[in-house]
């Protein structure tokens, strides 16, 4: 029997030319495929979007025509050597093809490397700190985003003050509110595990890492410039969501880009009603609560008929009142809430794990800051949440700040919020004014 095992095959013309039109057709399909992508892909809402996009591109037509090319090969391959009836013999073996071991090393390399430098300048050119970033009203403030099982938290850094000259910052909770032309630079950081902020829309996506400092995670950056998208009503909304698994409540980890046309909108629809609901919050205890705790990340765990909320990671709260005062022996209601919100490692409800972010006293510098003038608000809400409440809601204006001052040792400044004349008017009010002087 002769050894072929020597025998080198050879590239036939024919095969050449089969080979040479399949890549063809393969590059022509899969190029017209791709112009059906955008149906499928979010809005090209950011300047980085549309070179995300054409990267994207890049590799759906490579990847396709590497694909469609090896399928083809092997098709091609099974019909024309297949075993013809009869036949029963074993087919040659061959111990390699120098020449064609070299073409499919060379070519996929450089495919390669071609990739890795257009992915590298993509990257860099969407990455560079841009100048004036998150401009405001003349001002670069400084905007920052906590993540938690299982929420987001956005807080910005104003350049106003309140009367104890005090900096305001603005707690949007979930939302992002940003405008078009606004170089964003967001400042991340998580209180427990990884997670990963994603808006598709924006083509952005950057890990949260945690370790301190301050508990408040290892700071990372994410930047990006939303732009108009043609056909969209403003202000327009885009998902945020979770894109690294954290939990049993990961895929409820979601918040909301609100992008507005221009500054002007975004400062007369969101920027100076929140700054002015800071300087002019509710004298009464219980409606501030309400409006507090909805700045929270409370709503990624509880339920609350109340407010809608429907999670079930965490406790219900409702009727939380009926039973705070029996939860613990010795200890009033209100000092029962304010530790589970504050230190809510110190209790745990049977049959949940704890998981509930911390927002007392040790992570007075995190994201999630909360003073005690906001834990005394929202106790004071929480302690309505009941048709027996254990709290003394007749003297909730001393009980509430006893407790905490008995649980922490600070003191809560009450009179915070009475004086409905503090800070700056409404634009509405203004307007009111100017037309009655006129």
């Amino acid at each position: 029997m002769e050894n072929t095992r020597s025998n080198t095959p050879s590239i036939s013309p024919a095969a050449v030319v089969v080979t040479a039109v399949f890549l063809l057709v393969s590059v022509i399909g899969i190029n017209w495929f791709t112009t059906f992508v955008p149906v499928v892909l979010p809005d090209q809402a950011s300047a980085e979007s549309k070179s995300v996009d054409e990267l994207f591109y890049i590799l759906m037509i490579i990847g396709g025509v590497v694909f469609f090319l090896i399928q083809g090969m092997l098709l091609i391959s099974v019909i024309a050597f297949r075993a013809r009836p009869g036949d029963h013999s074993d087919g040659p073996t061959y111990q390699g093809n120098p020449l064609l071991e070299i073409v499919w090393t060379i070519i996929p390399s450089m495919v390669i490397v071609f990739l890795a430098v257009v992915s590298y300048n993509i990257w860099t050119q969407n990455s560079e700190p841009k100048a004036s970033v998150n401009l405001v009203d003349g001002n670069s403030i400084a905007i920052n985003v906590n993540g938690a099982r299982y929420a987001w938290t956005h807080t910005y850094v104003t350049e106003r003050f309140d009367p104890d000259g005090n900096q305001i910052i603005i707690n949007s909770g979930a939302e992002l509110h940003t405008y078009i032309g606004q170089n964003v630079d967001l400042t991340l950081g998580t209180q427990d595990v990884i997670h990963s902020y994603w808006v598709p829309a924006m083509r952005v996506k950057q890990d949260l890492l945690p370790g301190d400092p301050a508990k408040g995670g290892r700071p990372t950056e994410l930047r990006f410039t939303p732009v108009r998208v043609e056909g969209r009503e403003y202000p327009a909304e885009y998902p945020i969501v979770c894109a690294e698994l954290c939990g049993d409540g990961h895929g409820r980890m979601r918040g909301t880009v609100i992008v507005y046309e221009d500054e002007s909108q975004f400062l007369a629809e969101f920027y100076e009603p929140a700054i002015h609901a800071i300087l002019n919050p509710p004298a009464d205890p219980v409606l501030r609560g309400e409006m507090e705790i909805q700045n929270y990340i409370c709503n990624s765990c509880h339920i609350l008929d109340r407010l809608d909320w429907t999670a079930t990671t965490g406790p219900s709260l409702n009727g939380v009142a009926d039973r705070a005062g029996e939860r613990v022996p010795g200890q009033s209601a209100e000092e029962y809430i304010a530790t589970s919100i504050w230190n809510s490692g110190a209790f745990r409800v049977p049959g949940y794990d704890q998981q509930m972010a911390a927002f007392g006293p040790d992570v007075m510098e995190a994201a999630n800051v909360m003073s005690p003038e906001q834990l005394y608000a929202i106790v004071a809400f929480l302690c309505t949440e009941g048709e027996n409440s254990d709290c003394d809601m007749e003297n909730a204006g001393t009980a509430i700040p006893n407790a905490i001052q008995t649980v922490f040792g600070y003191e809560v400044d009450i009179t915070f919020g009475m004086d409905s004349d503090v800070g700056a008017e409404t634009p509405d009010a203004e307007a009111e004014a100017g037309d009655d002087s006129s």
